[in-house]
């Protein structure tokens, strides 16, 4: 199960409005870095095969093959240069996409 965090509900909450939107926001597998996998998140319209979680006034969706991925995922707020801003934060499973050989990307 995916968690969000109460700041990041806020974070999402704002965005919502300022963008004026109101689509589901899917959760996505954006590739690998040094860490492991990468998720982002986007706005997105419902399928069939996706698992949908309610959050307090907005609505999360993701494919169901992601599941296990985003066992104990948590969704948190951070602050970046552009403003405020959410991530996926997921248990890594120990695996590098370089074999450790990367300095500072993580």
């Amino acid at each position: 199960m995916v968690t969000v965090t109460p700041k990041a509900t806020e974070t999402i909450k704002a965005i919502l409005t300022e963008e004026k939107k109101s689509e589901p926001i899917r959760i996505f597998f954006a590739g690998f870095s040094c860490s492991g996998p990468s998720y982002m998140m986007g706005f997105d319209k419902k399928k069939d095969t996706d698992i949908e979680l309610k959050v307090d006034g907005f609505t999360l969706i993701y494919e169901k093959g992601l599941e296990d991925e985003l066992k104990g995922a948590v969704i948190d707020s951070i602050d970046t240069p552009q403003g405020p801003g959410v991530v996926v934060k997921v248990k890594s499973s120990g695996a590098s996409s370089c074999g450790g050989t990367c300095s500072g990307c993580h």
